[in-house]
């Protein structure tokens, strides 16, 4: 028990490419979970509990957190990328790094084909922009906050209202990840295991 508040209070420092795929994808899930869920059930209020247990919009939900998911998993590669700014080209296994993010889990049934458009945006991303600059959070969040708005299962007729409210739940999570990178990375181990050539 106490090794296990421990774990949780004082987690190990992230140090290897599989330890950055498992931190990147906790963090990312449940801040994808949680933007969702609380922002469909403030639209949906009363009607809440009945809607939420029908299968047609519980298959549209399931929709919007797998995409919340991998774009809110791209901002954090994207952060980390930032944070561990060193002078090398990290670009290739930070990829990988996503790439395995998203292949953690079976193919959701609304991407049989799988993510290779996420992993081309995010290499885009990364094309045109330095790792040396700060990232501009805010301007991520929103984006990603509309896109998450775009899959919603339900909204309500204050659009912009609604954008700006998911824009500010996942930049206020996003700004609370980058805090944390440096406590948690152990930097120079995890640049040296991102520089070692894949095996």
């Amino acid at each position: 028990m106490l090794q296990r508040l421990k774990n949780r209070f004082f987690p190990d420092r992230v140090a290897t490419q599989p330890a950055l795929r498992r931190f990147v994808s906790g963090e990312a899930s449940y801040l994808a979970q949680r933007a969702t869920y609380e922002f469909s059930r403030n639209t949906l209020a009363w009607h809440g509990q009945h809607v939420l247990g029908d299968a047609k919009f519980n298959e549209i939900f399931a929709v919007c957190r797998w995409e919340s998911f991998a774009a809110i998993a791209a901002d954090m590669i994207f952060l980390t990328r930032a944070c561990l700014a060193s002078g090398r080209n990290l670009d290739p296994p930070l990829l990988r790094v996503y790439a395995d993010v998203l292949g953690e889990y079976p193919n959701p049934a609304h991407r049989p084909e799988g993510w290779g458009d996420c992993r081309a945006a995010l290499l885009a991303r990364f094309g045109a922009s330095s790792n040396e600059r700060p990232a501009d959070i805010k301007a991520m969040g929103y984006k990603t906050g509309a896109l998450i708005h775009g899959k919603a299962p339900v909204r309500s007729k204050n659009l912009e209202e609604e954008r700006a409210v998911l824009g500010a739940a996942v930049t206020f999570g996003l700004i609370s990840f980058n805090d944390r990178l440096p406590r948690r990375l152990d930097r120079d181990a995890l640049v040296q295991d991102l520089s070692s050539p894949a095996t």
